[in-house]
């Protein structure tokens, strides 16, 4: 714990007014002590002033002491003193000595100054007793720049003035203790060393009188403790926030920095954004209407696959008699019985087949076009998909600021499926081509093989094992042109049933360009809602950046202010204490500088009292002058 003592100058009245002599070592003569006794004029102007000294002189003997004094009286003993060009000498007993000196021209520590009015009128003191109205005084007390020491620094005053209860009424002192002493009011003011005073009362008076005002100066000592741990502790505190307020603001001024550098990004980006968004509104247009032809031309094209299908059963229904034509023919030539007319049955079948196959890769080839014009061969099916692939990326960060997207994302992935579809439909269809063109070359030559065959039946015992050769080699060759007919035709009602659902999928995508139209649009309105948003908020940064550096020089100068406060606060309290409790030295001799230190000087200073004046007396009627006869009886 941090504990100051210091020592206060302060004034106890008792003391005062008893003017009791203080203990002291005197320069030249032990125990010398001065109580200086001052009567002022009404006004305050010094009148007289005299000091009585202390001598404490327990065997007695010479003294010696110095003062400009007109004259001095031993007021304890009848011993003679001597004054001779301002030194005091003389023998004494022993005990205590009390010697006065009155000096002349004497510059009191204090210019006093005692101004009255009544009823807002200035009255003299000499004027103003058995007067009455709204009294006001007006005391004041400056330091004396004549009076050489420092009294006014190191010593106190206590001014008291008494005012009768009966006399004055609705007394209004700031600043004074009030006390009832009998019937009278006692106003005591305490005016601190180094201080001066300033002191202004009223009160209503009725035959206004005054006992004198008492004025005392002295120094006495009152211990006191001041405790400041706790203060000091909380300075302590003030200043480390000081310097954690700072680093903590410089910390803000750095983050600002970077808020402001992302806010910069956050603008760029949006700009981008917006750009982005002009773009995925012009390209939504474009894929609505790529969606809408796609629908269109999935119409078209399912009503050619299902002419396809429709062929299927034919194919596979005419290959399958003409495999039974081929066995019932092997079977004949076996047993020698082959006729012509099976030959020329088996003949118009395969050339029916060919026909049909020849029908069949021509509608394969109307669809491989009908895809081309419409714009959805391979390549662009593959530039469509990637470029949906793109925008799905493209969107998908700012799904949570537009809500629609989603269902744009959505339809975008969508289309890549049917158009993923179309693409395997598209080399489905390349497959049926090339599978179409192969059977019809097959079939081409079967029906050749057969003419060769129906040509040999002239020579037909001669040739009876070759014809049993090449009825054999037509068996095995047509099995396999069977199994890919029936390959063909389940391959084309499999094309049939996928392209129902990329159908489906189409006209779906088509009543769903509405909504991606929207969506498109609320991202537009959007990013341009962004746009601006971010524009403010970079704007709003500047702002906020340069409130954080101004919010940085301030913390800065109160951590620089508040640096050691808790030493600053400590000496200022010592100083303002040393204000108030002087030097802490012996005094100087105030009634000459000769002396040297004495051990105490107290000032008691009067003013006259404020008295009603005595009613005048009636002077004695003048004796009339006796007449003659008056005079002549007088004589007898």
């Amino acid at each position: 714990m941090k504990l100051r003592k210091r020592a206060l100058a302060l004034c106890a009245a008792a003391a005062l007014l008893a003017a009791m002599p203080l203990r002291a070592q005197a320069a030249e003569a032990a125990g010398k002590e001065e109580v200086v006794y001052i009567n002022l004029l009404p006004d305050g102007t010094p009148d007289t002033v005299d000091v009585v000294n202390i001598f404490d002189l327990p065997q007695g003997g010479a003294i010696r002491d110095w003062g400009d004094y007109a004259s001095v009286r031993n007021m304890t003993t009848t011993d003679p003193l001597t004054l001779e060009d301002g030194q005091v000498t003389g023998d004494v007993g022993p005990g205590k000595l009390y010697y006065e000196g009155r000096l002349e021209n004497a510059a009191i520590p204090w210019d006093i100054s005692i101004g009255y009015e009544l009823d807002g009128t200035e009255v003299a003191p000499e004027e103003l007793g058995g007067r009455s109205g709204q009294l006001t005084m007006h005391i004041t007390a400056a330091k004396n720049p004549a009076c050489a020491g420092t009294y006014f620094e190191d010593y106190a005053l206590q001014i008291s003035l008494t005012l009768d209860g009966d006399r004055a009424a609705d007394i209004q002192a700031p600043g004074a203790t009030m006390a009832n002493v009998g019937g009278d009011k006692q106003l005591t003011y305490t005016v601190l060393p180094g201080k001066g005073a300033d002191i202004t009362l009223t009160a209503q008076v009725t035959d206004f009188a005054m006992e004198p005002i008492a004025i005392n100066g002295v120094a006495l000592s009152l211990e006191v403790d001041v405790d400041d741990e706790d203060l000091m502790d909380q300075l302590s505190q003030l200043e480390q926030a000081a310097v954690d307020l700072d680093d903590g603001a410089a910390a803000l001024a750095g983050g600002v920095d970077q808020v402001e550098a992302g806010a910069g990004s956050v603008q760029s980006g949006s700009d981008t954004v917006s750009t982005g968004a002009a773009s995925v509104q012009s390209g939504t247009a474009a894929l609505t209407g790529g969606i809408q032809a796609l629908n269109d031309g999935a119409v078209l094209f399912q009503e050619g696959l299902d002419a396809l299908t429709g062929q299927s059963s034919t194919l596979t229904e005419g290959s399958a008699a003409i495999l039974t034509g081929l066995t019932d023919l092997q079977t004949a030539v076996s047993q020698s019985a082959v006729t012509e007319e099976q030959l020329t049955a088996l003949q118009g079948a395969a050339d029916s087949m060919s026909s049909a196959l020849e029908d069949l890769a021509g509608g394969v080839s109307a669809l491989q076009e009908g895809l081309s014009a419409a714009g959805l061969d391979t390549t662009v099916l593959e530039t469509l998909i990637a470029g949906n692939n793109t925008a799905i990326e493209q969107l998908t960060p700012y799904v949570a600021m537009v809500g629609d997207l989603q269902q744009v994302i959505d339809l975008l992935g969508q289309d890549n499926t049917a158009l993923s579809a179309i693409a395997t439909l598209a080399d489905g269809l390349g497959t049926l081509s090339s599978g179409a063109a192969t059977l019809q070359a097959g079939f081409d030559s079967f029906s050749a093989q057969v003419g060769t065959l129906a040509g040999a039946m002239g020579s037909l015992p001669e040739n009876m094992s070759a014809l049993q050769t090449a009825v054999d080699d037509l068996v095995t060759g047509y099995t396999d042109l069977d199994a890919g007919v029936a390959a063909y035709a389940a391959g084309v009602d499999q094309l049939g049933e996928s392209f129902g659902t990329i159908a489906d999928g189409a006209a779906t995508l088509a009543a769903g360009t509405g909504t991606v139209s929207a969506g498109a649009a609320s991202l537009g309105t959007g990013a341009g809602s962004l746009s601006e948003g971010a524009a403010s908020l970079a704007s709003g940064m500047g702002t906020l950046r340069d409130g954080a550096d101004q919010v940085k020089d301030g913390t800065a100068a109160l951590r620089e202010q508040t640096e050691g406060m808790d030493q600053q606060v400590a000496d200022g309290i010592d100083g303002m204490l040393a204000d108030i409790t002087g030097s802490g030295e012996r005094p100087m001799s105030f009634a000459s500088e000769k002396n040297g230190q004495v051990d105490a000087v107290q000032f008691v200073i009067r003013t006259p009292a404020i008295e009603v004046p005595a009613p005048a007396q009636e002077e004695p009627a003048p004796e009339e002058e006796p007449s003659f006869w008056e005079k002549l009886i007088a004589l007898f």
